[in-house]
């Protein structure tokens, strides 16, 4: 007699609060694409310092990694979307109670939580320990950057309420994600200091990548990441009008359009600078186009994500020139790129959102 297989845990979703089985694939298939952008991460780290130094380095990320994932897990979403205060959650610790209805939308914050260490990682390349980095990368994902994603994401966080008709704006994560992770890579590098062989007589020095093509195959596989990113983050896509699919649409032509303005800005204002087309300037201003445009990927028009792209690229372009004339050695420029641009982008969304931004207001 055959035995009867019965389910570990079966749960019965209700659509209008978790979205419908289209909805969850669709969350579960970007949450993938996020986490495969942690592949373009490592080669743009690996491409860009020393040789002698590319094992330790991508062993300090996969250890970072796997300790972003185990802090998220145990701690980090239940500050994020837990039951609590308007400041944090305080339930569901360990995944303790977490409906498996959830699972989806835990897999993708899981996602863009281990993001924001590898923002610290590729600034302070070359110069961190194993131990040290492991440590801030379970600090950053158990504890700062659940606390800021509960503050703009969850339903009762303090900045998500604002005054009570319109609070802080924020679609996928350009204050969230890379603001945070860009002011924490900034603060690391404050304190650990330079890199031995990047200061000659007392002066700061640019340092060549060991390998181009690594470089620019992360730049262009986290690229192509970003639009999982952005298309993620409208969190369903299944629906009897369409609207969310347009959401979607939206966003991803926002990204890439704003990709695209980053990167002829970044290497022409180069080109004008050292009088040289530079493939570093290029990767960079893509990246950066593509951080400004999350928090308004879903209500720009194609135009305004070019505009936003464009300065997002020169955002970086005089950011990088910034930073190393404070005397900050940035291995991989994600000062410039994620805290400058990101910055610029929660901005931009105020000033080029459909019908309801700055501009748009103005002409009307």
């Amino acid at each position: 007699m055959a035995s009867q297989l019965v389910p570990v845990q079966q749960e019965i979703c209700d659509p209008a609060e978790f979205g419908t089985s289209i909805d969850q694939f669709f969350l579960m298939v970007c949450a993938q694409w996020v986490l495969g952008t942690q592949i373009g991460y490592a080669f743009v780290e690996a491409g860009s310092i020393s040789a002698k130094n590319v094992g330790h380095v991508l062993l300090k990320y996969l250890l970072g990694i796997i300790a972003s994932l185990i802090a998220y897990s145990s701690s980090g979403y239940a500050f994020s979307f837990g039951v609590g205060s308007a400041f944090f959650g305080a339930s569901e610790f360990l995944m303790l109670g977490l409906n498996a209805c959830n699972f989806a939308f835990y897999l993708f914050h899981l996602a863009l939580a281990a993001t924001t260490t590898t923002i610290i990682s590729r600034a302070a390349a070359g110069r961190t320990s194993l131990l040290a980095h492991v440590l801030l990368s379970m600090f950053i994902t158990a504890i700062v950057y659940p606390m800021t994603a509960h503050w703009a994401w969850s339903t009762n966080g303090w900045l998500k309420v604002g005054n009570g008709e319109i609070g802080f704006q924020d679609y996928a994560g350009s204050g969230v994600v890379h603001v945070v992770g860009g002011t924490c890579a900034l603060v690391g590098i404050l304190l650990i200091g330079p890199r031995r062989d990047r200061i000659r007589n007392g002066v700061l020095v640019d340092l060549q990548p060991h390998s181009i093509p690594l470089l620019v195959l992360g730049g262009l596989v986290l690229t192509v990441g970003f639009l999982g990113f952005n298309a993620g983050s409208a969190l369903r896509i299944d629906d009897e009008t369409g609207e969310q699919g347009v959401i979607v649409a939206t966003a991803l032509v926002s990204t890439i359009v704003s990709a695209a303005g980053g990167g002829l800005c970044s290497v022409v204002l180069h080109f004008f600078g050292d009088g040289t087309l530079n493939i570093v300037a290029c990767i960079n201003g893509l990246l950066a186009g593509s951080v400004a445009v999350c928090a308004g990927a879903d209500v720009v028009q194609p135009w305004a994500a070019l505009v936003i792209g464009i300065l997002a690229g020169a955002v970086f372009h005089f950011g990088r020139r910034l930073v190393v004339r404070l005397g900050l050695d940035d291995a991989c420029d994600a000062v410039a790129v994620h805290l400058g641009a990101g910055m610029w982008g929660v901005i931009a969304r105020s000033l080029f959102a459909e019908r309801v931004g700055v501009f748009h207001a103005w002409v009307r």
